[in-house]
């Protein structure tokens, strides 16, 4: 049995949608393409809410969903998933980036600049080793999930915005595909900078 030598994880906001999607298909591509790192690299997720998200949702006076975390994944991810030949395991919970987390990370990588850039102020000792997904994948385009205002306006004034953001089944196909096309730039990026860290 192999030993778990690095650890990699996923963040997006709530850890429902775009981490979680990040975590599975990346598990995935390992089995698939490196079959000797299943077990060595230990991929996961969490959520981190940036201070910018939080002001913005003020503004448009949207609560958060009581409690944030500890929820199921977002139907809608799983059933994206599922068309991809990956069963997320029934009692799946979300959970916050916690700080024994990012101190236990060989590698962190974030939905959000934003988020790199928070967290990087956050845990000024863990910097190094905190990217976003764009910054790895090396893309240079638009990028729908980044834009706060991406969102139709009438779906960011109540408790609806929340509905739309994990469940609308266009929204969510079109972060999926975003992510997956972003993940598979990232994937030899991204244990390029794991393996680096071998002694």
């Amino acid at each position: 049995m192999k030993t778990t030598q690095f650890r990699l994880i996923f963040v997006c906001v709530g850890n429902r949608n775009r981490s979680p999607f990040s975590q599975f298909v990346f598990s995935k591509m390992i089995r698939e393409r490196d079959k000797d790192l299943a077990g060595v690299v230990d991929v996961t997720s969490a959520g981190f809410v940036p201070q910018e998200f939080k002001v913005a949702l003020a503004r448009w006076h949207v609560p958060f969903p009581e409690p944030f975390f500890g929820r199921p994944i977002a139907g809608t991810t799983r059933a994206g998933l599922r068309e991809r030949g990956i069963e997320v395991p029934p009692d799946w919970k979300t959970r916050e980036l916690t700080p024994l987390m990012v101190d236990g990370a060989d590698l962190i990588v974030t939905a959000l600049p934003i988020q790199k850039a928070e967290l990087s102020m956050v845990y000024p000792e863990a910097a190094r080793k905190i990217a976003s997904i764009r910054e790895v994948a090396a893309w240079d385009k638009y990028l729908f999930t980044e834009d706060l205002h991406a969102v139709p306006r009438a779906n960011t004034h109540d408790e609806n915005y929340w509905d739309y953001v994990e469940e609308n089944p266009e929204y969510i196909a079109r972060t999926l595909a975003e992510t997956e096309e972003m993940l598979v730039l990232a994937y030899p990026r991204i244990l390029e900078r794991l393996l680096a860290k071998r002694p």
